[in-house]
C-alpha cells in the first residue's frame, strides 16, 4: 500500500469504539536536553469512558490522573489538595488517550505534509509500516513527523515529531486489545483531604460586552467596527498562564467570519512573534496554516486571529485589519 492509503486506514480507525489497555513512554527534548519524560497507562472503554495515569519518571512518586466516566472528567495530581471536575452531561466526551490525540493530529496534516514509506519494521512485537511526514512549509506548527503503524490494527505503535529544536518521542511498550475492565476501573479514589473543584470556577470564563471585556483587560483593544460582534468571551486563566484573555467572535450577514483572541503580550524565551511573509498593521505577523490564522503584537497586546469563513482569503483579512479601531472609540 502507499503511504496515503496507510494514513487513510489510520484515520478510518479514529471513531473506533473498541476498547484497549496500553502502556508506554513519552519524552520531550529541546536542543538535546530533556524537558519531560513520562510513563503512561491508558484505559479506553468501548462505551467512551477513558482513564489516563501519567508518571513523571524523574520523580516516580508524582502521578497525574485524568478519568472520564461518561458523566464527568476528573483530573488530579499527587500532592495537590485539589482535584478538578468538568461536567460532560451537555457535551461530547473529550478525547484523552494518546491514540485519539495522534489521529486528530494526523487529520490536520492530511494536506499540509508529504507522506513517504520508509520501510517495514518490528516494534515491541508489532509488525509496522514506518512512514515519514514532512511539512510542506517550514513554519508549520506540527513540524516533521515519523510514524510506526501496526499492519494488523492500524494502531500507531510509535511516533516521533520534530518542531524546531524540540523533539517528541512517544511509543507504546504494551497494548492489550481485549482488556477486562471492572466498574472500578473508571473511578478515581482520592485522598480524604482532597477537594473536587469545578474546572469552570477556576478558569473564570464568562460572556459579556465589548465594554465588559475592555474593563477586564484593563485597556482598550482593537476591534472590527464593520463586522457584527456575535459573542464576547472573557476568560480569567489561572495557574502557569495566569492572564486575562478576551475572545471576540465576528459575523457578517449571519455567517461566522472570524474570531480574535486578545491578551497581554507574553514575555520570556520563545514567546516572541516569528518573522514571516505577512505583516499586519505594520507589525510582524506569525502565520499558521493548520488553523488558518495570524498572530501579531501591538501596544502591549497580542492578537490571535483565526479565519472561520473558508471563502475569506488572508490577503482580504489583512486589508480589513487596517480598518480596525480601538474599542474605546465611538
Amino acid at each position: 500500500m502507499s503511504a496515503e492509503e496507510i494514513v487513510s486506514k489510520v484515520l478510518a480507525e479514529k471513531g473506533d469504539s473498541n476498547s484497549y489497555y496500553a502502556e508506554g513512554t513519552m519524552k520531550v527534548t529541546s536542543s538535546g536536553k530533556t524537558k519531560e519524560h513520562i510513563y503512561f497507562k491508558e484505559y479506553a472503554g468501548s462505551d467512551g469512558k477513558r482513564k489516563m495515569v501519567s508518571t513523571n519518571l524523574p520523580k516516580k512518586n508524582h502521578q497525574a490522573y485524568a478519568v472520564n466516566d461518561g458523566k464527568q472528567l476528573i483530573t488530579y495530581e499527587t500532592g495537590s489538595k485539589k482535584a478538578y471536575s468538568m461536567d460532560l452531561s451537555d457535551q461530547e466526551l473529550p478525547t484523552m488517550t494518546h491514540k485519539e490525540q495522534m489521529t486528530t493530529m494526523l487529520e490536520a496534516m492530511k494536506d499540509t505534509h508529504t507522506k513517504k514509506i520508509v520501510g517495514e519494521e518490528k516494534i515491541h512485537g508489532f509488525n509496522t509500516y514506518h512512514i515519514k511526514l514532512t511539512a510542506k512549509e517550514k513554519e508549520n506548527l506540527l513540524g516533521d513527523m515519523e510514524l510506526w503503524i501496526d499492519q494488523k490494527t492500524w494502531f500507531m505503535v510509535k511516533l516521533t515529531s520534530q518542531v524546531g529544536d524540540e523533539k517528541t518521542e512517544m511509543e507504546y511498550k504494551k497494548i492489550d486489545f481485549s482488556p477486562k475492565f471492572t466498574a472500578d476501573t473508571f473511578k478515581l479514589k482520592l485522598p480524604e483531604n482532597v477537594k473536587i473543584t469545578p474546572m469552570e470556577s477556576e478558569i473564570g470564563s464568562k460572556t459579556g460586552s465589548i465594554s465588559d471585556a475592555e474593563k477586564a483587560l484593563g485597556k482598550p483593544f482593537l476591534i472590527f467596527k464593520d463586522l457584527t460582534v456575535d459573542k464576547v468571551e472573557i476568560d480569567e486563566l489561572k495557574g502557569e498562564v495566569n492572564r486575562t484573555e478576551i475572545t471576540v467572535n465576528y459575523m457578517k450577514q449571519n455567517i461566522p467570519v472570524l474570531t480574535v483572541s486578545i491578551f497581554p503580550t507574553p514575555e520570556g524565551k520563545g514567546m516572541a512573534i516569528k518573522k514571516g511573509k505577512w505583516t499586519v498593521r505594520g507589525q510582524n505577523a506569525e502565520y499558521e496554516k493548520v488553523i488558518n490564522g495570524l498572530m501579531w503584537d501591538e501596544a502591549g497586546l497580542r492578537y490571535s486571529l483565526m479565519i472561520l469563513n473558508p471563502d475569506l482569503k488572508m490577503e482580504k483579512v489583512i486589508e480589513m485589519t487596517k480598518q480596525m479601531k480601538l474599542s474605546s472609540e465611538k
